[in-house]
């Protein structure tokens, strides 16, 4: 396996829990820790530095090495490829998951990174949870199960398990199952992330047949419902939030699971009593992280992650920064509040750490999995040119183009463009070689459409990434790296900065 660091330390920062102050050989770590803070962006350490407390976020920086100009090198920077990339030291091009989802043409159907149809869910669901919502449930009739199948390179925790001859453990917890799972691959011991449908922790048949036993408490303790009821306010009283972020209110911000824009939040739902809305709006709060906290103190005891003279992995990707960000927007007075809380949990992580496997036998690396676009209202409201993109009218313009140009029959019901998963367009293959055309000609003539519409910068075919881009084009060699042909489209695109695309 081939690590590239750059990959692996990536977006925000990396820090090492074990200081060498004598200037000796450092012993090796008892415990590796890779600790994501799902779309915590780069900038977030400067702009609200000066608000955090002392042992946590400040306590990496100032006894680790905090790398303040490290980026993925690749272009589509989403959960599903971040995570796949911090373990494996590959982009997408390598390791093969592009996105979070693709489209699939052997079965015409999209595909998530993490899932399978060949494992089930772990403990399986006995009951239907929530009367109310009947076709909630029925849904988990066909849920796929996580599986790291999609994923064609070892991870370090895969390369740990097989250099030790298995004594290694090897755990990775998330609320989402790819953010759990495909940083430690294929071999692991334990895999859990959340079910919202019942508030469960669950992993799948790909690893085990049924829970640990800690895991198995966990659930029987019903965690998941402490925080039912409970309302979001600021966590500090005494903070000019609006001064450190933004208005509590501004255009462009979501309501989250009937959250409202503006605080204290509801964290129930709109439920009278724990269920799936629930569950999704724990999801979507700073609480969602403090249960995955309790989680992850359980693993480490009842493993003993760090307890011999193997050396252990434990990654944790906490979710609900992500959540957050996308409902109400990285200059929020949400997103500021749920980081001032990471970094009072990190005090909390870090301690633990130092009391239970000893403050110098473990090394910690903290990232992020990507960064977040501003609201382009916020943006917008600046001065500068920033727009949310209509996807659904820009795309079926294309459609119409392409039916125009190579379609004498206006009545046809093929359609050209099989599917949109951004940032790629498939083609109907089968379409275009009944026609006689050439698959190249039809994609460039779909890329100049696409670039003549506002707020697309730049388009790319698959001829053009069958090249090699010059060192003066950052974007092109990017969006090289995040191109995996069997499973991207035809064309790809790069939007404007400051631009959003609307599906």
């Amino acid at each position: 396996m081939r690590i590239n660091l750059s990959g692996f330390l990536a977006i925000l920062v990396v820090f090492s829990a074990i200081s060498n102050v004598s200037g000796t050989e450092p012993e090796k770590p008892k415990l590796l820790v890779l600790v994501v803070f799902d779309q915590l962006r780069g900038d977030y350490p400067h702009r609200w530095g000066s608000l955090f407390v002392d042992g946590g976020f400040k306590r990496l920086q100032s006894d680790g090495a905090w790398f303040r100009n490290c980026h993925y090198p690749y272009a589509t920077t989403q959960t599903g490829p971040g995570h796949a990339a911090m373990l494996t030291g590959c982009s997408p091009n390598q390791h093969g998951i592009p996105m979070n989802q693709w489209y699939d043409r052997q079965t015409s159907t999209v595909v998530n990174c993490a899932q399978s149809a060949r494992y089930q869910r772990v403990p399986a669901l006995v009951k239907e949870v929530e009367p109310e919502q009947p076709k909630e449930t029925e849904k988990l009739k066909v849920k796929l199960a996580g599986s790291p199948e999609w994923l064609l390179v070892p991870t370090i925790g895969d390369v740990l398990k097989e250099a030790t001859k298995g004594k290694a453990k090897v755990v990775g917890l998330s609320f989402k199952d790819r953010s759990a799972l495909l940083p430690v691959g294929r071999s692991a011991d334990a895999v859990y992330w959340l079910d919202s449908t019942d508030g469960m922790i669950v992993t799948s048949s790909f690893y085990r047949d049924s829970v640990h036993p800690w895991v198995a408490e966990f659930n029987k303790t019903r965690m998941a419902d402490r925080w039912f009821g409970r309302e979001w306010s600021h966590l500090l009283s005494n903070l000019d939030y609006q001064k450190n972020s933004g208005p509590d209110e501004v255009e462009g911000e979501g309501k989250g699971m009937k959250q409202g824009i503006v605080f204290p939040h509801p964290t129930d739902g709109g439920l009278k009593k724990p269920g799936k809305n629930y569950y999704d709006a724990l999801y979507n709060s700073p609480f969602g992280n403090e249960m995955l906290f309790e989680l992850v103190k359980k693993a480490v005891v009842a493993e003993k992650l760090g307890d011999d003279d193997v050396t252990d992995l434990l990654v944790v990707s906490f979710s609900s920064n992500d959540a957050i960000g996308h409902c109400w927007g990285p200059d929020s007075q949400e997103v500021l509040d749920a980081t001032l809380r990471s970094d009072r949990m990190m005090v909390e992580f870090l301690a633990f750490l130092d009391k239970t496997v000893g403050r110098d036998r473990y090394l910690l690396a903290l990232t992020a999995d990507h960064g977040i676009c501003p609201l382009p209202e916020v943006t917008a409201a600046k001065g500068t040119f920033a727009k949310r993109l209509p996807g659904k009218k820009i795309f079926t313009a294309a459609e119409d183009h392409l039916r125009s140009k190579y379609d004498l029959n206006p009545l046809a019901k093929s359609n050209w463009i099989e599917s949109v998963q951004p940032p790629w367009l498939y083609l109907n293959q089968p379409l275009i070689a009944s026609k006689g055309l050439k698959s190249e000609d039809v994609e460039k003539e779909l890329a100049q459409f696409l670039a003549k519409q506002e707020g697309f910068q730049r388009l790319f075919t698959r001829a053009d990434l069958a090249k090699e881009f010059p060192e003066n084009d950052p974007i092109g060699g990017q969006m090289k790296q995040s191109y995996f042909p069997e499973r991207c489209g035809e064309v790809g695109y790069v939007l404007e900065p400051f631009c959003l695309l609307d599906t």
